[in-house]
């Protein structure tokens, strides 16, 4: 059940025609989606590859759980199937720092801004924060967000959003969207006022109550060494991982126009 009083939108507002949008002049700027080649140097992937593990385990040991060298990192929920043990942990896994990045962060603006074909920087003109997050799901958990539009949150206006498949991302588990949702006016969706709250979980961002008329969900699934470029004006999330035995782990990270 969600709480939290519902706004009935009836505005014919579009919220991506009044902002950067970093879709424009691509190829996919009608789904406001794509799936690219994240490095395209393998030496670099490697790099980015053992990062990655080292950062999580290092960040997960000092939340107290007991970590292992040689622990398989999609089998996370093993050890933190306990409510507190998992919100210790996400606790030291969100807001880092881009500084703490597995490989330098200008190799992923310099990547992104060939995507997006405008050069792009990991620093948020609003407050100039400059983070990303690793987004952790168990199987069939509530650890997901619900649908929603991250510019419903005024602080991620303008950017294009980021999320790399690290363990567990399938066609079961990786973030599901749903397409050309970026050019819906807002009186197509029904959402709560304030962030949600579901089952007695808490969510910084507005959820999604009802959407009025015919949509598509999809899950594009990045693999290994892949990327999905998504519009932050897209609806996503609600991305419940369906595994029986693998928690999902991906980077969140977005990345604003220079000097906008």
């Amino acid at each position: 059940m969600m709480e939290a009083s519902e706004i009935k939108a009836k505005k014919e507002t579009v919220l991506l025609h009044q902002a950067i949008d970093l879709t424009a002049g691509r190829h996919w700027k009608k789904e406001g989606f794509v799936v690219n080649r994240l490095f395209t140097n393998e030496s670099l992937f490697r790099d980015f590859e053992i990062g990655t593990r080292k950062l999580l385990l290092s960040l997960w040991k000092k939340s107290g759980l007991a970590i292992t060298d040689d622990f398989q990192l999609e089998r996370y929920h093993k050890l933190a199937s306990k409510q507190e043990l998992h919100l210790a942990a996400i606790e030291k896994t969100k807001l880092l720092s881009v500084s703490q990045f597995p490989v330098p962060i200008k190799e992923i603006e310099h990547r992104i801004s060939e995507i997006c074909k405008t050069d792009l920087i990991a620093k948020n003109p609003f407050g100039n924060q400059t983070i990303f997050h690793f987004r952790v799901i168990r199987p069939k958990s509530q650890d997901n967000n619900p649908l929603h539009r991250d510019v419903w949150l005024e602080d991620y206006a303008n950017c294009i959003n980021l999320y790399i498949p690290i363990a567990g991302s399938n066609e079961k588990s990786s973030l599901t969207i749903i397409p050309g949702s970026h050019h819906w006016p807002e009186k197509n969706t029904e959402r709560t006022s304030e962030g949600a709250n579901i089952e007695g979980q808490k969510y910084n961002v507005p959820a999604v109550t009802h959407i009025h008329g015919e949509y598509e969900i999809l899950r594009p699934n990045p693999k290994v060494n892949e990327v999905l470029v998504f519009s932050p004006y897209l609806i996503h999330g609600g991305a419940v991982n369906l595994n029986t035995d693998q928690t999902r782990i991906s980077i969140e990270l977005r990345l604003w126009k220079k000097n906008q």
